[in-house]
């Protein structure tokens, strides 16, 4: 089996009595370096904090705590940004040390890795996997020639989950990116895909569509529209500040508009740009921010494939540590009925790279550890503790109505 790349391997929760920023970035950029100072200040006071507030109630302690993790994502902002620099840009980790050298307080700084959390890494991250129907339709006749199955994909123009996952299978060649295995429900319904697997060798296992940009955010949602402070418009506006505030107003666009001329083009967050085909393991540790895809600098749609825990690795049948994604529905083969150029987009670069960033700074600060936790704690907690215990719970919960009105 493949030794899987892996993020560095902490052994565990970061502890959050010590500071565990590096001491310094691999940056010489004055203005950078010195926010990145302040970011380290914060995290040395968020620890002496926290230290010193152990005899407190839990309510005291979790806010200390939470104040840790928070110090650590602006740092480990820096070195994920700067490591992505070659395909995200100087702007972002520019715009970063803008708003860190611009905060007057440790507080702030807080905030700031708060919002991060909020709009940016809760935008990249799903707390849930869950199975998602045949890919496809089970009324559908089986094909016995690829061409024809293609063909049937592409046609369909509904701007929705299933209908971009049936494109993106067809882009995909109706594998997983990653594994290589043939989907399933495809390989049982079409004999089409039986002589693909025939050819292969490849196993075959269920392929789900997993989205890079979590699909909720933006589900039925006009960012700019009556009522913005709905908190469902409240959360999409500040995830879709931040990718602007990147210099990414081209992805944003292409999550947040509807191409209604273009019949093979799924509409906003439901973008193939936005999609990826994976297995049901990868996908819910892609979900989890437990694996990410990593922009190989110089080559076009190359990536490095990184788990943050090798046990998810584990077991996985044709498991490859660098891909280069392809489209296999060859677009000069298949025109729209109306014979506009067909678009079956690639996966966006820009928004796995940002997936990526969001994967090490979550693993690395600790947030991804909190957030695992927070999930299991609103599945468990039906009545919120009389005492405050529940004080940080509450928080998290209301965070992203806090931080957007800030």
């Amino acid at each position: 089996m493949t030794t899987p790349n892996l993020f560095p391997q902490l052994g565990g929760p970061p502890p959050l009595t010590e500071p565990i920023l590096p001491k310094h970035l691999p940056c010489e950029v004055p203005r950078i370096v010195s926010a990145y100072a302040i970011a380290l200040d914060a995290e040395l006071a968020a620890v002496e904090d926290y230290v010193r507030c152990q005899t407190q109630p839990k309510a005291v302690r979790d806010v200390a705590a939470r104040h840790v993790v928070t110090s650590r994502v602006v740092g480990f902002l820096f070195s994920a940004l700067l490591n992505m620099e070659h395909c995200l840009g100087i702007t972002p980790i520019h715009r970063i040390a803008t708003e860190v050298t611009s905060a007057s307080n440790h507080t702030e700084i807080y905030a700031v890795g708060t919002r991060y959390i909020d709009h940016l890494i809760c935008s990249f991250r799903t707390n849930t996997s869950a199975t998602r129907p045949p890919s496809t339709h089970p009324s559908r006749p089986s094909m016995t020639e690829l061409e024809d199955m293609l063909v049937d994909a592409i046609k369909t123009s509904a701007a929705d989950h299933s209908s971009a996952r049936t494109r993106a299978l067809a882009r995909d060649a109706f594998h997983c990116m990653v594994t290589n295995t043939i989907n399933a429900h495809s390989f049982y319904k079409h004999d089409a895909i039986k002589k693909l697997q025939s050819q292969t060798g490849a196993a075959v296992r269920l392929i789900q569509t997993c989205h890079i940009f979590n699909e909720s955010v933006l589900q039925n949602i006009e960012v700019d529209a009556e009522f913005p402070q709905e908190p469902r418009r409240q959360r999409a506006a500040g995830a879709m500040g931040i990718l602007k505030m990147f210099g990414l107003t081209e992805v944003v666009k292409r999550l947040t508009s509807f191409a209604s001329a273009d019949v093979a083009s799924a509409s906003g967050v439901h973008d193939l740009s936005n999609i990826l085909s994976l297995s049901t393991e990868l996908h819910s540790a892609f979900d989890e921010l437990k694996l990410a895809f990593e922009p190989v600098s110089g080559k076009q749609n190359t990536y490095d494939i990184i788990f943050a825990y090798p046990q998810a690795a584990l077991g996985l049948f044709g498991l490859k540590n660098r891909i280069t994604l392809t489209n296999f529905a060859d677009p000069s083969k298949f025109k729209e009925p109306a014979g506009g150029l067909l678009e079956l987009p690639l996966p966006s670069s820009e928004l796995l790279a940002l997936h990526a960033v969001c994967a090490r700074v979550a693993h690395m600060s600790g947030a991804a550890q909190a957030l695992d936790d927070l999930d299991r704690d609103l599945e468990d907690t039906q009545v919120l503790a009389k005492d405050g215990g529940s004080a940080n719970l509450l928080h998290m919960m209301l965070s992203p109505l806090v931080s957007a009105t800030a």
